[in-house]
């Protein structure tokens, strides 16, 4: 292990639910009308969620991503994508990882 000189590290942990995660019950818009308009049957509310702010709440599955946020140990950055998606899952995962949108390559992991 490298030795520090009292300063802590930072680090970045990216969490990818892969899978077909459903985002907007991940971090659920709690307080938007149109988000239980749209899912009148599987919006979550009440005991389903864990407000962090007054627009925004963990899924009630994500309790120890709340004690993190709490503690400023871990932030959320909502909106990330790139320019022109194509909207397929596999071009976006490769852009993702390689943070290259413009080429395609055979190298690498």
């Amino acid at each position: 292990m490298p030795k520090h000189n009292g300063h802590r590290n930072k680090n970045l942990v990216v969490i990818q639910l892969s899978g077909g995660n459903d985002y907007l019950n991940t971090l659920v818009p709690y307080q938007d009308g149109l988000y239980y308009d749209f899912r009148p049957s599987m919006g979550l509310k009440g005991d389903d969620v864990i407000p962090i702010d007054d627009k925004c709440a963990f899924n009630s599955n994500m309790g120890p991503f709340k004690t993190l946020f709490d503690q400023d140990k871990m932030a959320v950055m909502m909106g990330i994508g790139y320019p022109e998606p194509n909207r397929s899952h596999f071009r976006s995962m490769d852009i993702w990882h390689t943070a290259e949108p413009f080429t395609s390559s055979s190298e690498g992991w």
